[in-house]
């Protein structure tokens, strides 16, 4: 029997990307040897063979598609294939290309159709016609679609009309913090604080916080502190808590390492994620994996994704989120008890939960791709 070849396509990420990183990294270290017993090859296609921002033509090209022609594909995956003998592809991170191999396609979210009044997903780099090109283009064509958890299934099959045997749940492998070291920053806060770790687009809905902060008057109130990348939205937060009257209370950090990150979970009261957007979320994998008790939006996803192990609050309801942070607060044996069974919800979302998940669906792939000649090796 041939040894298939199977093309690993990724994307150039770095640290300030939160979650989109550190799946990506989980993905590269673990999704890489042979399988099947050698059956399969696994082929990481670097980014430089087939980025359009590396190659001036393609960069226009994609600036002229972009502005002009959403419904074609951004890049010709097509002669990358050729040029690595590949049989299969699987894309670890949404693209939009051409390409005429079976391949195995990661859907993260469906934030255009979801949440479409947001502008992060109807103007921004990739517009509302982009992203519903995309999926209609790729989804479709798709040999499979892993998404998230069972939400991420019902969204897809709902918005796109796909049959449910085609789309996958594959819960986010938990993020490793064991090797890092955890850094307090300078600026850790003096008073007991709530920690909010999401880039600052709008949908995240750190407004909602900032309106439930007030509602938690008096001596031992606890702080806020919102670490992530500005996505556009900084400026209007600020200017917010001022009007509300909680400027000296919350803590804008930006962007902050790992290991800053790790000692803001151990030292938090809680996690707070009032995000709009599923179906699933890494910050509460990471909450979990910490020990660190959490409040999340009352999303399906996040239900199936954390169970018993965390309080819901309505996303825009400031009332329930202070009730809900009050009760944190004052509640050291519920502050436990949440992270006892948060802890217990992702023990089995490892690293290599997620890549025996992705061995099966490519094993399943390659076995009708035996069916007809190609250009892999013998």
């Amino acid at each position: 029997m041939r040894r298939l070849r199977l093309g690993l396509f990724g994307r150039e990420t770095a640290p300030a990307d939160g979650g989109a990183d550190t799946l990506l990294q989980t993905i590269a270290e673990k999704v890489t040897s042979p399988l099947g017993g050698g059956a399969l090859e696994i082929v990481p296609v670097p980014w430089s063979a087939w980025s359009y921002r590396r190659r001036p033509l393609r960069f226009l090209w994609m600036r002229f598609v972009r502005r002009f022609a959403s419904e074609i594909p951004l890049v010709d995956l097509r002669p990358v294939c050729r040029r690595y003998r590949l049989d299969l592809a699987y894309f670890a991170a949404p693209a939009f290309a051409h390409v005429d191999i079976p391949f195995v396609f990661t859907l993260w979210d469906l934030g255009h159709r979801t949440i479409p009044d947001f502008p992060e997903v109807r103007c921004a780099r990739d517009p509302w016609s982009q992203r519903e090109a995309l999926c209609r283009w790729m989804l479709p064509r798709a040999s499979c679609v892993i998404v998230g958890n069972q939400a991420g299934v019902d969204e897809t099959c709902l918005h796109f009309g796909l049959d449910r045997a085609r789309v996958v749940a594959l819960p986010f492998p938990n993020p490793d913090f064991g090797p890092v070291a955890a850094t307090p920053p300078a600026w850790l806060p003096a008073r007991p604080f709530f920690l909010y770790p999401a880039q600052l687009w709008p949908h995240k809905n750190h407004f909602t916080l900032l309106q439930a902060l007030p509602l938690l008057a008096g001596g031992d109130a606890p702080d806020l502190v919102f670490v992530g990348s500005d996505k556009g939205n900084l400026g209007y937060l600020q200017t917010a808590a001022a009007d509300l009257g909680v400027a000296d209370r919350v803590h804008f950090g930006g962007f902050v390492a790992r290991g800053e990150l790790k000692a803001l979970y151990q030292r938090a009261t809680g996690l707070v994620f009032p995000s709009l957007l599923g179906p699933n979320n890494l910050p509460p994998q990471e909450a979990a994996v910490l020990g660190c008790p959490m409040i999340l939006s009352d999303l399906p996803g996040h239900r199936e994704q954390l169970g018993d192990g965390a309080l819901y609050a309505p996303p825009l309801a400031a009332g329930a989120w202070a009730e809900a942070m009050r009760r944190l607060v004052a509640e050291d044996g519920l502050r436990r008890e949440l992270a006892e069974r948060a802890r217990a919800a992702v023990a089995g979302c490892t690293a290599e939960a997620y890549a025996e998940g992705l061995q099966r669906v490519f094993a399943a792939v390659a076995a009708r791709r035996l069916l007809w000649p190609g250009p892999g090796p013998a």
